[in-house]
Order: C-alpha cells, then structure tokens, then sequence
C-alpha cells in the first residue's frame, strides 16, 4: 500500500469490475467510499494536500472556514476521479448525451473563432474541475481535437485510446511519442485544436534565467507553450471545465487578447505566465476544484536559484489580479 497511487488503486481490476456491474449512482457512491478508505490508509499523502492547501489560501481563513474548504478539496479529488473513470468506460451515445444536459458550454464559440485564422489553437487547461470531459465535450461539437497524455496505468490507457478513437480524438502519448512538441507541432499545422495543461509540474521544461510566481512560490518558468507558440503561430485559449457538482459544469474559456486585459501585464510577460496567472486565480478562488495539491510542494524544485536569498516565498494575489467568473 505504501507505494500505492490512488489513481492504480481505483483501476484495479476488482475495483473495474464492480464499476461494470453497479450503475453510475452507485459507483459515484463506492469510488468515494474508496477515496476515503485510500485516505485514511495513506495519511503522509493527505496530510501533504492539507498543509498544501493551508500554506497558499488558510493566512487568509479562519480555521473553521479552512476546515470546510479542505474538506471540499477532498471531495473535488474525489470527483475527478469518478469523472475519469465515467469517461473511459462510458458508451459514446451516453457521454455526448450526458455532457449535452449537463455542460453549458456557450465559450466553445472562443475556440471556433480562434480555428478560422487557420493555425491551429493551443487550448491550455490544468487540473482543475472536469478536465476528462473537455476533450469529449470539444468533440461532441465538432472540433478537430488532438491531446497530450499520459496513463499511469496500461488499463486507463488502452480504454483511452479506444474512447478517444469512438470520438475521433487523436492521443499524443507523452511517454511513448519521440518528441511530444514535434508531434504537436504537426497536430497544430492541421488546424486542430491541441489541449495540454500548464500545471504539470513534474514535466515543466523550465528556464534557468527567468522565473514567476505561483501559488506563492518562486518558480522556474516553463517553456513548452512558448515554444510551441512561436514555432506554429498557433492562437492561445485557456479553458476550464467548473463544476458546480456532479451533474452540473460550465465551460469557461478566454482568448490570448481577454487574458492580457485580465492580468497583471508587461512587455515582457510570456504567454507561458498568462495562462498560469490565470489558472492561478481560479485555484485560489475555487481551490476545491483543483486536485494536485499534493504536488504544491514540488515547485520549490522548479528554479535553482544563484543565491538562496531569491529562494523568498510570495503570497499569491488572492485579490484578483484577473476578473474570472463561472
């Protein structure tokens, strides 16, 4: 159990098994049970995701107030899950029927209007609400999708090619693909809409001279979406899928040009920062709906700075420096 990720320990085969026999209602209700059993069971791991989520939002909160929205984070990690599984093992026919009633989904016109320039669009997301119904719900509606994952188990991974194949999704595996950027590259001069996250800590390719901010610490800044910007002339999109619960989302989405009125710019501020600037916001004014929590602590490792005295720790702008709505 000790090695364990909650991820592998939801798609064991029993686990599968049991969701193929039970109808959703009640594996909404097992997989949280199991969520929390897996909690309970791996107490280093939820006491990281507390400390996390107190370190960047609780100076702000009472403990009371702290309390509940922990508690929320939880049950947001738990959502996802449910939402990953129902979108590999689901029929098509019920997904797109699924996602019709309950997405209300007006920002996809942002995406289509960006794809008639004719370069292709960079939909940048992060692990934040329903992102496993983006690609499908992008689909459903007629838009050339092509998206950059990676499975943590061989199962998740063959279900979600043979999804993404019934919604005619091209995956780009991020381990097994020679070079990721260059097949995106491709995907974009197809004139097609490629969806990558620009939280994913553990694979930032970051700059040794130039750093930002986020969620309070001092970062390397990555530069997978600048360089897949320059290299394709590609339009930038940033998009969440919020969920309200279970049976309610919103798609939210912002165009390169909505974003720079949003934050907080310079001259000389990337693309790469806007969007993480965006996302930032919406994590601290919705941080239950973000789910990698447990990997806050591994920003520190992306910068190396000359001296430990640019190692200072800043308090994210949980006044808005972006004005987000859902």
């Amino acid at each position: 159990m000790r090695m364990l990720k909650l991820s592998n320990f939801l798609q064991a085969k029993c686990n599968i098994f049991l969701y193929t026999i039970f109808g959703w209602s009640l594996v909404r209700v097992y997989m949280f049970i199991l969520c929390k059993f897996y909690f309970f069971i791996k107490k280093d791991e939820r006491d990281t995701i507390k400390k996390s989520v107190s370190d960047v939002i609780g100076w702000t909160k009472r403990e009371k107030e702290l309390s509940g929205i922990t508690k929320r984070v939880f049950s947001g990690i738990f959502s996802h899950y449910y939402e990953k599984i129902f979108a590999a093992f689901e029929s098509k026919i019920k997904v797109a029927d699924f996602l019709n009633k309950h997405v209300s989904s007006d920002d996809l016109s942002i995406i289509k209007e960006a794809l008639k320039k004719g370069k292709g669009v960079i939909l940048i997301t992060g692990h934040y609400g329903a992102i496993e119904y983006i690609p499908l719900l992008l689909a459903i509606n007629d838009i050339k999708i092509s998206m950059i994952a990676k499975f943590k188990t061989p199962q998740l991974k063959r279900m979600a090619f043979e999804q993404a194949d019934n919604f005619g999704i091209r995956m780009i595996d991020g381990a097994e693909s020679g070079n990721v950027l260059r097949s995106a590259i491709n995907e974009l001069k197809q004139n097609r809409v490629v969806i990558t996250q620009c939280d994913e800590i553990d694979e930032w390719r970051t700059s040794d001279k130039k750093k930002t901010t986020f969620l309070g610490q001092v970062t390397g800044l990555d530069r997978t979406i600048n360089l897949l910007q320059k290299r394709t002339g590609a339009e930038v999109v940033f998009g969440v899928l919020h969920r309200f619960n279970l049976d309610q989302y919103k798609f939210v989405a912002y165009s390169h040009e909505q974003m720079i009125e949003m934050v907080r710019y310079t001259p000389s501020t990337t693309t790469g920062e806007i969007v993480l600037k965006v996302l930032e916001q919406f994590i601290c004014k919705y941080p239950e709906q973000w789910y990698e929590w447990k990997k806050y602590p591994e920003l520190v490792k992306t910068y190396n700075p000359v001296n430990q005295e640019e190692r200072h720790v800043v308090r994210p702008y949980l006044q808005p420096a972006c004005n987000i709505s859902v």
